[in-house]
């Protein structure tokens, strides 16, 4: 068999190029970022091939047997699910999203679009989170130069036109990069779903004129994760106090 094309040695030389002064905590946090790529690129490369077997006639026992799983384990991995690449975003994400096209109109969704579709939802942790910063949705957006986002109604009453719309929406490279980080900021937050909250914690880690705008009204990064946290332990105590719990 072929060499491995991209060998350890050639990663860590990788990692340790992308801030050359950095400490132990930063090579981690650029190890994190690369080793997040190389899962997207791992699970494009197996898509690319199981695609092909699954053209060629192979059977999803087949394929599950030549990956070493189950049938269910390579058909949950490769079949898309009702929401497709939106099945772990919340009602209420989900919501901003269609929010964020409804702003974009004919055009993609910007990561601008992204950061003030995030608070279509008033009672989404997002919306909660500029609000223990002190500042307004309407002035989230001034900076942010977009239209106040109208609340879809999508709810759960008709799944199959909810998940149509998702799939049809389009992103520029802001919105990507943008959804990106918000998906890296659940992973490092140990969180399962993508809500509201890492819709915004994405624009504002992936950087750009919407995050420089954002950082404007005081919402850096570290400020915003602060922020978060606290909201995160206001929910927990109402949740403790609600079920008896002291």
């Amino acid at each position: 068999m072929a060499d491995f094309p991209v060998p350890l040695d050639n990663l860590i030389t990788y990692v340790e190029s992308m801030h050359p002064d950095g400490g132990p905590l930063d090579r981690i946090s650029d190890a994190f970022t690369v080793s997040t790529t190389l899962n997207e690129e791992i699970d494009a490369l197996l898509g690319h091939f199981v695609d092909q077997a699954r053209k060629s006639g192979a059977t999803w026992s087949q394929i599950g047997t030549a990956m070493g799983v189950t049938k269910q384990a390579a058909q949950k991995r490769f079949v898309p699910g009702k929401f497709g690449d939106f099945s772990r975003f919340t009602d209420r994400a989900r919501n901003a999203m269609l929010a964020a096209g409804a702003i974009a109109g004919d055009s993609d969704i910007s990561a601008a679009h992204l950061g003030s579709a995030s608070l279509v939802e008033p009672l989404g942790v997002a919306a909660k989170v500029v609000g223990r910063a002190g500042l307004t949705p309407e002035q989230v957006y001034a900076a942010l130069g977009t239209a106040a986002p109208a609340v879809p109604v999508s709810g759960t009453s008709n799944l199959a036109s909810v998940a149509t719309a998702l799939s049809e929406l389009g992103c520029d490279e802001s919105g990507k990069e943008a959804l990106k980080s918000a998906l890296k900021a659940a992973l490092r937050l140990r969180h399962n779903y993508i809500g509201t909250e890492h819709l915004l914690l994405g624009v504002i880690d992936a950087g750009g004129p919407a995050s420089d705008a954002l950082a404007g009204l005081g919402l850096t990064p570290e400020a915003t994760r602060e922020l978060m946290v606290a909201e995160f332990e206001n929910i927990l105590a109402a949740r403790r106090a609600s079920s008896g719990d002291k």
